[in-house]
C-alpha cells in the first residue's frame, strides 16, 4: 500500500492512514464503496485534460518549476507571496496553494523559514519503493480457469496482482505492484525483458502452469516513479517514520501565512488515493476563499 517495509513506517502513521480510508478491509476491497471498485476507461489523466481546456489561455506555466516562495513580512507595506520559477518567472499572488508533494518540498527555499513543525515533516516524509507494471495478454487465460486474479505475495517480486483488464476494448491485463524490499531487488535488474520474465515466472508458479503465463504474454507497461523528483521520487504517498506523526502531526494542514499546503498525504479522507487529493484541494480553496474574504473586511 505504501511500499515500505514494516520496520521503516510509524505504526501509529498506518493506522492514522487506514482510518482514513475507512479501515483496511475497505482500502483493498474491489467492491461498491471500496478503494478499488471503479477505474476510468479513459485514464485517470482525462480529468485534469479536461479541466485544463475548460481554463482561460495562459492560465496554466508548463515547465516552470519553482524553486523559492516568498512572502512579505507581517507590517510591511505589501502583503502576499512571490512565487519564483527557475526560468526567472516571478508569480506575484496574495494567496498561494503548495500542491507539491511534501517530499518535494525541501527542494523549495521558503523566505521566511518554514516553521519547525512544518519543516520537520518535510524532512521526514518519505516514499518508499512502489511500482506498478501492465502485463498485457492475448486471453484472460486466468479467468478461463475460474481464477479472479486477485494475487497476495510475501515472496515477489510482485506482492499484488490485480485484474485490470478492459474486455469491451480486447485488453487483457494483469497489473503487478512492486513494492518494498522485493520491488528493489527486482528493479536492480536493469535488462527489461529479465524483468519481465522475473513477473511471468512468479505468475507461472502461482498458477501452477509455468510455461502458460509466457505463452499467452503480448507486452508490458509501467513506470519507475522511484526516478521522478517532482513526484516526490516516488508514489502513491509519502509516509512518516516512528515518532513525528506525535511531534508534528497538527501542523500537516496548517498554512503558513499566505501559503496553503493541498495533497493527498494532508486529506483527511482517503489519503493516498485521488480522492484524498481532490478533497485537500477542496480545503486549499475554501482556506484561501476564507482568508481573502476576512481581509476585506
Amino acid at each position: 500500500m505504501l511500499g515500505q517495509e514494516p520496520t521503516d513506517i510509524s505504526a501509529l502513521y498506518f493506522l492514522n492512514y487506514c482510518r482514513s480510508g475507512g479501515g483496511l478491509i475497505q482500502m483493498r476491497s474491489d467492491r461498491r464503496h471500496g478503494a478499488q471498485y471503479l477505474r476510468v476507461r479513459e485514464g485517470t489523466q482525462s480529468f485534469s485534460k479536461a479541466m485544463a481546456a475548460d481554463l482561460p489561455a495562459n492560465t496554466i506555466h508548463f515547465g516552470e518549476r519553482v524553486d523559492a516562495i516568498l512572502q512579505s513580512a507581517p507590517g510591511a507595506g505589501s502583503s502576499g507571496s512571490v512565487v519564483l520559477s527557475r526560468t526567472g518567472r516571478a508569480i506575484r499572488a496574495k494567496k498561494v496553494i503548495c500542491s507539491a508533494p511534501t517530499p518535494v518540498l525541501k527542494t523549495i527555499q521558503f523566505t521566511p523559514p518554514l516553521p519547525p513543525k512544518k519543516q520537520l515533516l518535510v524532512d521526514s516524509f518519505r516514499y518508499g519503493y512502489y511500482t506498478k507494471v501492465m502485463l498485457v495478454f492475448r486471453s484472460a487465460w486466468w479467468v478461463e480457469r475460474g481464477y479472479c486474479g486477485l494475487v497476495q505475495s510475501f515472496k515477489g517480486p510482485a506482492s499484488i496482482y490485480r485484474d485490470t483488464s478492459s474486455p469491451r476494448d480486447g485488453k487483457y491485463v494483469l497489473t503487478a505492484f512492486l513494492a518494498g524490499e522485493s520491488g528493489r531487488q527486482w528493479a536492480r535488474e536493469q535488462d527489461p525483458r529479465k524483468r519481465e520474465q522475473a513477473l511471468l515466472r512468479q505468475l507461472g508458479l502461482i498458477y501452477d502452469e509455468p510455461d502458460l503465463p509466457a505463452n499467452e504474454f503480448l507486452e508490458a507497461r509501467g513506470h519507475e516513479w522511484s526516478g521522478e523528483e517532482l513526484s516526490g521520487w516516488g508514489c502513491p504517498c509519502p509516509a512518516l517514520p516512528p515518532g513525528v506523526l506525535t511531534l508534528a502531526g497538527d501542523a500537516l494542514r496548517e498554512p503558513v501565512g499566505n501559503v496553503h499546503f493541498v495533497g493527498t498525504e494532508t486529506a483527511a479522507e482517503w489519503k493516498g488515493y485521488m480522492e484524498g487529493a481532490v478533497r485537500s484541494g477542496r480545503r486549499g480553496a475554501r482556506e484561501v476563499v476564507q482568508g481573502l474574504n476576512r481581509s476585506r473586511l
